[in-house]
């Protein structure tokens, strides 16, 4: 029995199109090729695969037995998968708001990139947060504190915690959207 290494998987992986398998699986798992971390999730599948492979107890000598390998592989490479990504969608979860609309719902139309998957893109929307943060008026930051924290539903709560009129908050939350749009204008790569 001859032992085999991760560079052995490598080179299985890469011979005869057998790549296929890691696209495949993310194809199942409903991962587009637009994903900003598709090629990621791609060499996540490459290791895993030539892990499988290295510790397949097998020799893969005929196609039934490369059968097998690759079906165990799939199994194998897909739970991974699955894990790597619950796993992200866990440890991403960044509440993104609008402050155009009444009710403070995760939706992201005029301040953040409602295609952002990514730490990557989500640090475009801290940045625009944080420069927002200090052309604000003290009352406006108040508003964006208290508005981006998940406890407070509605301008309504916003004020009753506050202690003044909901037209107070309004007017807070007007000031903060005209303060946005005027950064959006001056700086458009900011959004």
């Amino acid at each position: 029995m001859t032992t085999k290494n991760l560079q052995d998987g490598f080179e299985f992986l890469y011979s005869d199109k057998r790549i296929r398998l890691i696209h495949g699986v993310l194809k199942g798992l409903g991962v587009a090729v637009t994903r900003d971390d598709y090629q990621d999730l791609v060499q996540e599948g490459c290791l895993i695969f030539a892990q499988v492979f290295a510790d397949y107890p097998e020799p893969v000598t005929t196609p039934m037995e490369e059968r097998r390998l690759m079906s165990y592989a799939y199994r194998k490479i897909r739970w991974r998968l699955l894990d790597i990504l619950r796993h992200q969608q866990q440890s991403v979860k960044a509440s993104q708001y609008s402050l155009d609309q009444d009710e403070l719902n995760p939706v992201s139309r005029d301040l953040v990139d409602p295609q952002a998957q990514l730490p990557f893109d989500q640090l475009a929307n801290t940045a625009f947060f944080d420069t927002l943060w200090q052309h604000a008026g003290k009352q406006e930051r108040r508003y964006l504190q208290l508005a981006l924290q998940d406890r407070f539903a509605s301008d309504a709560a916003i004020a009753k915690h506050c202690g003044v009129s909901r037209q107070a908050v309004h007017q807070w939350k007007q000031q903060l959207i005209a303060t946005a749009h005027r950064l959006q204008k001056d700086w458009p790569d900011m959004v």
